[in-house]
């Protein structure tokens, strides 16, 4: 047999199946076993795999751990096996720079299982399938090595932070390696989240995973609705210190199972914002975010326009103003009880802050200094990152009205 999976190898000269000589096997005397001694340092779980008739391929990275592949001698699956394997050493780039080192010696890709799981330092992948979904999949797995084997979450309680988290960095990390170039890397999510809100199935975050009453509001919840709180952390509190607190959540709390209270105070620290109310709304609730443009008209000091939100969860929202003459502008209205600002994510735009929005009005109103006549949209949220489950009056066209 071939063997793999979780952990170092600590007997290779006596097993010889690849581990310093791919492809070499020691033949086992008549009447006797060979014994493969595994050693798993600071893990808390674990997997293996036998095959006789497995590959074994190393990829040696310079900058990270050795890579192990083990795969069927099968014509129709070596050619992305083998493509697999520079595309893992990148992915393993990826996460160790975004969100953290990669703590351990090696990380083994084991086709095997019945679709994609993850383990300590390996993955179990069904290897017969097209070259696209085996490196999305070994992506995903990849990623949950930070994520659920050195930060480990408790994923009964809060899978969010696991599936979600390992869902954000992998949309990010496939947009980059797969060269994907999504304006939203994040699209497929956002979709998963509004299908689940319009299903009526939807339950909170903090609902125990064996408390769901059906599978796919546990999956949605988990994966859709996980990942974008993430991505819509970042339209709150900007999208680098979006990075910068996933990088000190990594270092502050790997190895020590943190909860649901431990990424949001990493952000405040980032961001020297509040945040208690956009952890509580988001996993607490199933309160919504709607907001809308209820009227744009003529004003004696230019143009008047007053906004509405529907939905009962606050935030704080970029507005785009384009104008008949081609220019544009934004205004950002701050939440009041977040207690900051964010750094204006359209540098080339002129930004103007208004006065802070009290989360219990239910309508704001600011002023523009161009007439009605000049104003040829008003947009909420240009980039679709706050989860607004009905964008369909967060646009005001003069040429509809």
């Amino acid at each position: 047999y071939t063997v793999g999976g979780t952990g170092y190898l600590q007997n290779p000269q006596e097993i010889g199946h690849g581990y310093e000589a791919p492809g070499t096997k020691v033949k086992r005397p008549k009447g006797k076993t060979l014994t493969w001694h595994f050693k798993a340092p600071m893990v808390h779980d674990f997997m293996w795999a036998a095959d006789p008739d497995y590959i074994h391929d190393t990829l040696i990275m310079e900058d990270g751990p050795a890579l192990h592949f083990f795969y069927k001698n099968k014509p129709e699956i070596l050619e992305n096996w083998k493509n697999l394997q520079p595309k893992t050493a990148e992915a393993m780039r990826f996460f160790s720079e975004n969100v953290g080192p990669y703590p351990y010696e090696q990380y083994s890709v084991v086709q095997g299982g019945d679709g994609g799981m993850e383990y300590a330092m390996s993955t179990l992948i069904t290897g017969e399938r097209s070259f696209g979904s085996l490196v999305g999949v070994m992506v995903h797995e990849l990623a949950h090595s930070w994520f659920q084997h050195i930060l480990a979450t408790n994923e009964a309680k809060h899978e969010w932070m696991d599936e979600g988290f390992t869902s954000f960095i992998s949309d990010l990390c496939m947009n980059t390696i797969m060269n994907e170039n999504k304006a939203n890397p994040f699209e497929g999510s956002y979709n998963g989240y509004y299908s689940l809100v319009l299903s009526g199935k939807e339950q909170p975050q903090s609902t125990h995973a064996d408390r769901y009453e059906v599978n796919a509001a546990y999956g949605r919840a988990a994966y859709s609705k996980g990942a974008v709180f993430l991505s819509q952390l970042g339209y709150v509190i900007g999208q680098d210190k979006l990075m910068a607190t996933l990088k000190k959540y990594y270092a502050d709390f790997k190895f020590k199972h943190p909860t649901p209270n431990d990424i949001k105070r990493t952000a405040e620290k980032v961001s020297g914002m509040e945040l208690d109310w956009y952890l509580t709304d988001w996993t607490q609730t199933t309160n919504t975010i709607d907001y809308g443009i209820r009227t744009v008209s003529e004003s004696k000091s230019g143009t008047h326009i007053l906004l509405e939100r529907i939905g009962l969860m606050p935030m704080p929202l970029d507005i785009l103003v384009v104008y008949n003459d081609g220019s544009q502008e934004t205004f950002y209205i701050p939440l009041q009880m977040m207690r900051g600002e964010k750094e204006n994510p359209y540098g080339q735009v002129k930004r103007t802050v208004l006065p802070d929005w009290t989360w219990a009005n239910p309508e704001y109103s600011f002023e523009l200094s161009k007439s009605l006549s000049e104003v040829k949209a008003v947009v909420i949220d240009p980039s679709q990152l706050m989860a607004d489950i009905d964008i369909n009056n967060n646009i005001w066209l003069a040429d509809s009205q």
